[in-house]
């Protein structure tokens, strides 16, 4: 299956359109949203991906800390919500997080580390995890994708329990937005595909491994 993944489009139409052209020309069979869509706003994240639906691709995406928390309640059958919830997709079982453990900033959608515990095990309680994929706006801790400028991982240490003990196949995660790379925790392949806004994505071929890679399009 081909994977399109992106996170952090922080209210960039202009972005949203280019990834919807580019999901169209990488004949894509899904694409998954790791959060930050808008800033505090139903309507504008809504719009946005409906953008991303105009290619007829099936969406699968959870809110950021920066959307609004209402956000984190709304999907309909082709944008997909899965903050909580899992859904069977292609032969695989997709699970999500939205928001984020708590910053410095008082963002509008913000979790607790128990939160974020009770939350994950919610989402997987009703579904097969053999073949499971997670998409978490939140890294998971002590990666190379959770680390911030001043070198401080500000990633969820619960992410991070939850693909030791339920072992992903793959994460896809976003949130720091200068931590852009591919890591491993055991088997699991984790991506944060860099932030959308300035064209970042990442291209995810799932068969028997995962093979992914990161690529840019033009804003």
């Amino acid at each position: 299956m081909r994977i399109f993944a992106l996170a952090d489009l922080h209210t960039r139409r202009d972005a949203a359109e280019a990834a919807a052209k580019q999901i169209v020309a990488e004949s894509a069979e899904a694409v998954l949203v790791a959060g930050d869509i808008s800033h505090n706003d139903l309507d504008d994240a809504v719009n946005l991906l409906e953008i991303l639906s105009e290619t007829m691709v099936q969406i699968f995406f959870v809110p950021g800390n920066m959307d609004s928390p209402e956000l984190s309640s709304w999907s309909r059958s082709d944008l997909k919500n899965l903050h909580g919830h899992c859904e069977p997709f292609g032969g695989y079982t997709l699970t999500g997080l939205g928001g984020s453990v708590r910053t410095p900033f008082n963002t509008p959608f913000e979790l607790t580390e128990r939160e974020v515990a009770q939350l994950l095990s919610q989402a997987t309680s009703k579904c097969e995890i053999e073949r499971l994929l997670l998409i978490s706006h939140s890294p998971p801790k002590n990666t190379s994708l959770d680390r911030t400028r001043l070198g401080i991982h500000a990633g969820s240490n619960s992410v991070r329990q939850f693909i030791e003990s339920k072992k992903p196949m793959l994460v896809v995660c976003g949130h720091i937005h200068e931590a852009q790379g591919i890591d491993k925790m055991g088997e699991t392949v984790i991506v944060n595909p860099g932030p959308a806004y300035m064209g970042g994505y990442a291209r995810v071929e799932l068969n028997e491994k995962v093979q992914v890679s990161l690529a840019r399009f033009k804003t």
